[in-house]
């Protein structure tokens, strides 16, 4: 279903809730990371972090069917490891490889899958591909007009996420180096990045293969000639996807025990496009 829609023009939904639960986090943060029971009997896992893994527990959630899991996506992936290294959650997410000192501290990294990052213009842009260089040369302040790339003669407006979001530091190293954004304007939440792309005829942005869906406000561009599909290999903005956790909580052992059964592959592949890798 997904590749039809690779550079067309798509649709990104947004998974409602995943950026609003700013109350279990808080509490979380007071009383520390407690399996508790919901009003069904069910154990509740409170999860901090990556709102693109959040996509991915929402959908999983009803399918898993033992825990209630209560999402908390506004500190991001930064925030998320940092919540976890400080006790304060059951689960972590995060949209990049978690650092040696969370590891170090004991905490378990559950690879769960491989996301793309995809490259979206506003609907009305003709273009439907474009270089690492050019990425570049976009978001470091280089190219100022659309027509410079071979499109209108349009003002570009790049778009990047806030520096908690794993989004935004996983396409700079991947695309920018070690140069810096320049000239590019922040949007909190990860999910306002689209709509800031529609609304704008030079807007450009990135975000995860996970809001994919089929229908039509921005268009998803080839990257250096490649489709933007997880299990592409070769598409150059590719990134690993991990939850942390900390031993000895059944609960939690037991959900992530439940990530390695097909049922679980079977909607990680769902969300992402990818089974985990191999």
């Amino acid at each position: 279903m997904f590749r039809a829609f690779v550079s067309s023009v798509v649709c990104l939904q947004f998974l409602s809730g995943c950026n609003a639960l700013s109350g279990p986090a808080a509490t979380a943060q007071n009383s520390g990371a407690t399996v508790k029971k919901s009003p069904d009997e069910r154990p509740q896992l409170l999860y901090v972090g990556s709102s693109t893994v959040a996509n991915f527990l929402q959908l999983a959630e009803p399918i898993y069917g033992k825990a209630k899991l209560l999402l908390d996506t506004v500190p991001e992936s930064l925030g998320g490891e940092r919540i976890m290294q400080e006790g304060h959650a059951d689960l972590a997410g995060m949209a990049c490889e978690p650092s040696e000192e969370t590891l170090d501290e004991g905490i378990r990294a559950e690879l769960i899958g491989t996301d793309a990052l995809l490259v979206v213009v506003n609907a009305t842009n003709p273009l439907t591909q474009l270089s690492l260089a050019q990425l570049k040369a976009i978001y470091t302040g280089k190219v100022k007009s659309w027509k410079e790339l071979g499109g209108a003669d349009e003002l570009v407006r790049p778009f990047i996420m806030a520096p908690e979001s794993a989004t935004r530091r996983v396409f700079q190293t991947l695309a920018l180096g070690e140069e810096a954004y320049v000239g590019c304007e922040v949007v909190r939440p990860d999910s306002r990045l689209t709509e800031m792309v529609e609304s704008q005829p030079g807007g450009i942005g990135v975000v995860s293969y996970s809001f994919l869906c089929s229908g039509g406000v921005v268009r998803v561009v080839r990257v250096g000639g490649q489709a933007a599909l997880p299990d592409n290999r070769r598409y150059p903005l590719l990134r690993p996807l991990y939850l942390l956790w900390r031993p000895g909580k059944p609960a939690v052992e037991d959900f992530i025990a439940w990530l390695r059964s097909p049922q679980a592959q079977e909607t990680i592949e769902k969300c992402f496009g990818a089974p985990l890798p191999r």
